[in-house]
């Protein structure tokens, strides 16, 4: 479900025809997936409420994207019921990289 949403996110938010990158990490203790994409990025002004419920950077009625605005924070709640971390770096015009973080079985 979280991978599902964060790549559906990334390819909404990409340029046509733009990619997407997965890549994943691990060492003894942890896992770490990464979804990148090439976008616009998030806004400043929007970074602090970007895993709330219902909320969404363009408000307006004829905003470019749809969407509930529950994918990241249903997304967040799986991760961190996990034991792990949701977290993200975006550059405005460059884009974004929302990175999951959860402990490896061992």
């Amino acid at each position: 479900q979280v991978l599902n949403n964060l790549l559906s996110n990334a390819a909404k938010f990409s340029k046509t025809g733009g990619n997407v990158d997965v890549s994943v990490d691990s060492d003894d203790d942890k896992v770490i997936i990464r979804v990148t994409d090439y976008g616009a990025g998030i806004p400043e002004e929007f970074r602090s409420r970007v895993f709330e419920r219902f909320t969404q950077a363009d408000t307006t009625t004829t905003r470019e994207h749809g969407g509930t605005g529950l994918g990241l924070s249903i997304s967040k709640a799986i991760v961190e019921a996990m034991g792990g971390t949701l977290e993200f770096e975006s550059e405005l015009g460059i884009g974004t990289t929302f990175s999951i973080t959860l402990p490896s079985s061992t």
